[in-house]
């Protein structure tokens, strides 16, 4: 490509831009030429095919590889005739249609030149429908071509095409320019648009020379600034290598660590200079500080050395001027005695001389020097004394302004903890709502995991948080996730303190169901049932109910309760006082009943007590390899609550459904045998058609196989969407039971996947309440 095209001497014609024509959009050649010969008059037709041919000569070689760049000459000036004497002007003049017309003054008038090479007088209507090109007004940046129609592009490798949203595949084309420019031809704009550098990286004049880049530079992977670069470079990638080399030198002939899936740096090279520029740094900042702690230690020195001549002149000089005050002293004292002997001589001479004992002189000049050596001391005892209390008063006072202020600074770091507790006990009232609604709106199952208690000391789950729990099994590690995990050292109050939202609920209508499911020893029924030192989540959940019964002054409330026990996929009354007859499920709308089961009614705790007590008895249980007093069946717990309020007259009636399913065991590992093999198989048949409804609620399907057994069909209404479910999913810790663990762990993220939709409210209204009467 070229970059202009060569103007003869005669005259100057600006080419025609890519994809232009000199045709007006939508008429043929043969129209157009009908319509000029009727409308053109002949007095103002001036050919000028001498004139165009002198140019063709001069531009024939330069215009071979002209094909999609456009120059735009602004007006100039040339000799026309032979004589020299005319001046022509040759301009452009592009049209409102797209059409671009050649332009000069020709004896003073301006002419244009038609599609048929004709000169034609310029219309002056056409003033307001077009506008003249000038360099200054119409440069190269922006190369226009009419709406709707194709570029006129030469075949080479500068041709591409991409993909842009929004405008479908378009055609890209490299332009050469002062430098090369990417653009795409845009048919609603008719006009080559510069190309996003987001969409020039998958050009693949750019691709190419991008993959050159970074196969020559491996430690550069980003390549939209590789794609930045070849623009800066005029896209020669040998320049763009040079530079990189020149500025960041040969770790980018190394392999970068960003290939990897888990690097995210794409500019490894970059982070690797960064640290090493900020290792030099510290290191400079090291030695400084070094050279600092030197000067310090030797300045340190000279002021100790010099606060220990310090001192020593200060002791020095404590001494002497102790020496002086004792000497003070003694000279106030002689003044003061001679003073009192002048004013007060002795009236009357003593009558007989007493003779005094004589006393040596070195005597006395010894007791006076001991006598002034003490002095001094005191003296100086004094001084030191009053210096060490002073110090002791400037130190007491410093910590005392130093304990003032830690104390404010305790009280603010108090306050502070108190508020993050008080943000953090709020935010995390406010999530668990959050999450508790959403539960609700979704309804999914809350699915809890317990760790049985297990003495030896290798284990096959390993606990990670209050939600998670890993399982390792022949070197391999799976990881699963519930609402709650509840480890092995978790109390019954641990556990049920996650169920009491839903045992809250039962009491204003709604329907809730809570399962235990696992292996055989796994601890279903200890977490439901557990013992009467520590009852389970059976007891515990009657206690709260009653509780919140009682708390309702204004609602009255009836209790019943019954016991189901589902063995061999037959139903068996437990609290019915004689043997009855095969029990049969009856289906109306979405109501399962049970004609003739057993319904007990119940005020108090005792009473409940008393009624569980007698059906326990009834239970079918055995002894097994796995299990000494294993659940041969599936036990149900119906408590009826139904409430009647005064005020409103409305009457709820929810139901709290507590299922012990019995446990999931494999025959190699029990070793049943006779009517142990019969009933493992019916418990096997009855879990494998609860783990199929939930597969199909798991996938939304049409059908789901609720009919399979009697377990299933008993707790249809209770994963048909209107109740509130609970699965307690037991496993084993032991490595023996690690397969039963895994599958356990699996059948419950299986039901955590399920969403059973809002649950319904069972009410029903006032006027209900007394057509009924």
């Amino acid at each position: 490509m070229g970059t202009g095209a060569s103007v003869s001497e005669g005259s100057r014609l600006a080419e025609p831009e890519p994809g232009w024509t000199s045709t007006p959009a939508g008429r043929s050649d043969a129209t157009l030429q009908a319509d000029e010969d009727a409308a053109k008059p002949e007095s103002h037709t001036v050919d000028i095919q001498s004139l165009k041919s002198e140019e063709r000569n001069v531009q024939t070689e330069e215009e071979e590889e002209e094909t999609q760049t456009v120059l735009i000459q602004a007006p100039v000036t040339e000799t026309a005739d032979e004589s020299g004497e005319v001046s022509v002007d040759f301009e452009s003049f592009l049209h409102n249609n797209g059409t671009l017309y050649s332009c000069f003054t020709h004896h003073g008038n301006r002419v244009y030149v038609d599609e048929f090479q004709n000169l034609q007088p310029f219309p002056k209507e056409w003033f307001s429908q077009g506008h003249f090109i000038t360099t200054n007004s119409e440069g190269s940046s922006q190369l226009q071509t009419p709406a709707n129609s194709q570029p006129l592009v030469g075949e080479d490798d500068r041709i591409s095409s991409i993909y842009i949203q929004g405008k479908g595949t378009v055609m890209t084309y490299m332009f050469e320019e002062r430098v090369n420019i990417c653009r795409f031809w845009d048919p609603q704009s008719g006009m080559w648009l510069l190309l996003p550098l987001q969409w020039e990286v998958n050009v693949e004049f750019v691709k190419a020379r991008v993959q050159q880049v970074m196969s020559t530079l491996p430690g550069l992977v980003d390549q939209k600034e590789i794609t930045a670069a070849l623009r800066q470079c005029n896209y020669d990638p040998e320049e763009v290598i040079s530079v990189y080399l020149t500025m960041f030198g040969e770790i980018l002939l190394q392999a970068s660590a960003s290939s990897s899936q888990n690097y995210t740096d794409l500019n490894s090279f970059r982070a690797l200079l960064e640290r090493d520029r900020v290792i030099e740094d510290l290191r400079k900042k090291l030695q400084s500080k070094a050279k600092e702690a030197d000067n310090l230690f030797q300045r340190n020195g000279y002021l100790t050395r010099e606060v220990r001549y310090l001192n020593d002149v200060v002791q020095h000089l404590n001494q002497k001027l102790a020496e002086l005050e004792a000497d003070q002293q003694e000279a106030r004292e002689k003044i003061r005695s001679l003073l009192n002997r002048r004013r007060d001589p002795p009236a009357v001479p003593p009558a007989k001389a007493i003779n005094k004992p004589a006393m040596e002189p070195s005597q006395l000049r010894q007791v006076s020097r001991l006598t002034r050596e003490l002095n001094v001391s005191n003296k100086q005892l004094r001084s030191t004394v009053y210096q060490a209390l002073t110090d002791m008063k400037n130190q007491l006072e410093q910590l005392k302004a130093a304990a003032t202020k830690w104390t404010l600074v305790e009280q603010e770091a108090a306050g502070e903890v108190e508020e993050l507790r008080s943000l953090y006990r709020k935010e995390a009232v406010e999530r668990k709502s959050l999450y508790n609604k959403l539960l609700e709106l979704q309804g999914n199952i809350r699915v809890f995991c317990r760790c049985r208690k297990t003495t030896t000391s290798s284990s096959c789950l390993e606990t990670i948080d209050d939600q998670e729990v890993l399982v390792v099994q022949k070197g391999s590690r799976k990881k699963f996730q519930f609402d709650k995990v509840y480890h092995q050292s978790s109390t019954q109050e641990d556990v049920f303190a996650g169920t009491l939202p839903l045992i809250t609920s039962c009491v204003d209508g709604y329907n809730v169901c809570i399962l235990a499911y696992g292996q055989t020893g796994s601890g279903k029924t200890y977490t439901m049932m557990g013992s009467k030192e520590n009852p389970g989540v059976n007891i515990r959940s009657i206690r709260e109910l009653l509780r919140v019964c009682a708390e309702k002054g204004k609602v009255s409330y009836t209790l019943k309760i019954s016991m189901l026990e589902i063995y061999n996929d037959s139903l068996n009354d437990l609290l019915a006082k004689t043997a009855a007859s095969a029990l049969d499920i009856r289906v109306q709308g979405k109501s399962v009943s049970i004609p003739g089961l057993t319904q007990t009614q119940v005020q108090t705790e005792a009473d409940i007590l008393s009624v569980m007590e007698m059906g326990e008895k009834n239970r079918k249980i055995a002894s097994t390899k796995m299990n000494t007093q294993s659940s041969r069946s599936h036990l149900l717990v119906a408590l009826e609550v139904q409430g009647s309020d005064q005020m409103s007259g409305l009457t709820s009636r929810g139901t709290l459904t507590l299922c012990d399913l019995a446990g999931s065991e494999r025959i190699s590992k029990t070793e049943a045998e006779g009517q142990r093999l019969v009933e493992a198989a019916a418990i096997n048949k009855s879990l494998t058609a609860l783990g199929q409804v939930f597969s199909a609620l798991k996938c939304n399907a049409l059908h789901v196989p609720f009919r399979n057994s009697k377990l299933t069909h008993l707790l249809q209404p209770c994963l048909s969407g209107d109740a509130k479910c609970c699965v307690f999913v037991n496993v084993s810790p032991d490595v023996k039971d690690a397969a039963e663990t895994l599958s356990t762990l699996q059948f419950g993220s299986t039901i955590r996947q399920v969403s059973l939709g809002k649950a319904t409210q069972n009410i029903i209204p006032a006027k209900n309440n007394k057509s009924a009467k």
